[in-house]
């Protein structure tokens, strides 16, 4: 029986999770083979459908762990998606599943999603108005998180509980057109939290 491929799309093969991931699929005899999504390249009516430094793909793996999407523009994150689907309609196994990713990148979606289920989440405002950030800011007590909607690792996150400060930092996040995302303030104790849903 041939060696089971399965292909990891991470932005950095050394970081510590890929590595983690690579560990572990070796330790179950499967063979990890890395790349990222910039070096994806898609094809529409001739082959490979989608390859990357010499790999076909459909042919050569057997299935794909997706690290992060990475950053990058709505272009590019949609185009990244777009081949994600393709590869799952044609077949490759892919963890996790376009549609999963697309729910877990959005903060504000998941959120959405968690609380329709009877998960507890913090209060939360989203707006594209500074005038209506700076509402929420008060509905919130005052004293909130700033998150982007896409991103993880507290990139971009700032508490903020002075209200000149928060219609500069809501003004300046509309000037670059995102949405101003909003989360009371949790006494956390400097500790946190990150947790995985399996399944459906």
């Amino acid at each position: 029986m041939d060696r089971v491929r399965v292909g990891v799309l991470t932005r950095n093969p050394e970081a510590w999770c890929s590595q983690r991931l690579q560990e572990a699929l070796t330790r179950i005899g499967a063979e990890p083979v890395c790349f990222g999504f910039r070096g994806l390249i898609a094809r529409v009516r001739l082959g490979p459908t989608v390859s990357t430094d010499g790999v076909d793909i459909l042919r050569d793996l057997d299935a794909i762990v997706v690290r992060p999407i990475g950053r990058g523009s709505l272009e590019e994150i949609v185009f990244r998606m777009d081949v994600l689907y393709r590869l799952q309609r044609q077949g490759l196994y892919i963890i996790n599943r376009p549609d999963a990713i697309e729910k877990a990148v959005d903060k504000y979606r998941a959120l959405t999603i968690l609380e329709e289920n009877g998960v507890p989440v913090p209060r939360t405002i989203a707006a594209e108005s500074p005038r209506n950030a700076l509402e929420a800011f008060n509905e919130l007590g005052g004293d909130v998180i700033v998150k982007s909607i896409f991103g993880s690792r507290g990139v971009g996150m700032t508490r903020v509980n002075d209200p000149e400060v928060a219609i500069r930092v809501f003004n300046t996040l509309a000037l670059y057109h995102h949405v101003i995302y909003i989360q009371e303030f949790i006494p956390h104790g400097a500790s946190d939290i990150g947790a995985f849903v399996l399944g459906d």
